[in-house]
């Protein structure tokens, strides 16, 4: 009987030990970087996923290129939601990021946006207005809905005109929304998940430049290699591949 209770309590605390070790891993947060155009539609997913999977996501939003330098950097994120190609690549090359998590979970719609309905955006012909005071682009250097915004003025023979003076630089999507709604831009060039309503119809005046008019807005994700929680940075990537993630997704005018 004396063996059987010191086995049972070794037994004991055993588990307890294991659990103890266990329970801050899985109730600890997966720190995830996502593009600012994202940040709305992640938000939609983060409850659901907490009740998959009883893990809480920590956003960190801004744009791609900035979340690039601070990963770069050291900064301690799991996952990174980028909003191009471009930089995930980079970071699998660099060994900052696990190449088999790499993978496309939406591809973006440019849109040129007002909350004027009566400003003529349809064709882009607003753009070469001499009415046109100032227009909210997010910097293309670093956020792949600016330059897709400069491919589609350079397509209508307008850029060179409007950079000189005419364009209100905005660091990530969200200031350039707020450039526009607080009047220091008339129009800018947004993603159509900022705008999109949950009946699926488009909030203010908008025109969506045809898709051959600008690079592929292809987002990918990946798990960074830094992370100290890899199986649920990845958990959390195959998550998004689900049906449920996806529906999300497309209702927030995302195709794949």
């Amino acid at each position: 009987m004396p063996f059987l209770t010191q086995s049972f309590h070794a037994r004991t605390a055993l588990l307890l030990t294991c659990l103890l070790f266990t329970a801050p891993a899985l109730a600890s947060e997966l720190r995830v970087a996502v593009a600012a155009n994202f940040l709305g539609t992640l938000n939609q997913l983060a409850p659901l996923y907490e009740a998959h999977s009883g893990q809480k996501l920590l956003i960190s939003s801004g744009s791609t290129g900035r979340h690039y330098a601070q990963i770069v950097n050291g900064a301690p994120f799991d996952v990174f939601l980028s909003a191009d190609i471009e930089r995930p690549t980079l970071l699998v090359n660099e060994g900052l990021a696990v190449a088999a998590s790499r993978f496309t979970y939406a591809r973006g719609v440019l849109v040129l946006w007002s909350d004027n309905p009566d400003l003529p955006l349809q064709n882009g012909v607003f753009l070469s207005s001499p009415e046109l005071r100032h227009l909210a682009l997010v910097n293309p250097r670093t956020a792949p809905y600016g330059s897709a915004g400069v491919e589609v003025m350079e397509q209508l023979g307008i850029y060179q005109q409007l950079r000189a003076g005419r364009i209100a630089q905005a660091e990530n999507l969200t200031q350039a929304m707020q450039f526009v709604t607080s009047g220091t831009a008339q129009a800018g060039f947004l993603a159509l998940s900022q705008i999109i309503q949950p009946d699926g119809s488009l909030r203010g005046n908008a025109w969506l430049p045809p898709v051959s008019s600008y690079s592929s807005l292809e987002q990918q994700a990946v798990v960074l290699t830094a992370s100290p929680q890899q199986q649920a940075a990845q958990a959390f990537l195959d998550w998004l591949k689900s049906e449920e993630a996806r529906a999300v997704i497309k209702a927030a005018g995302y195709g794949f």
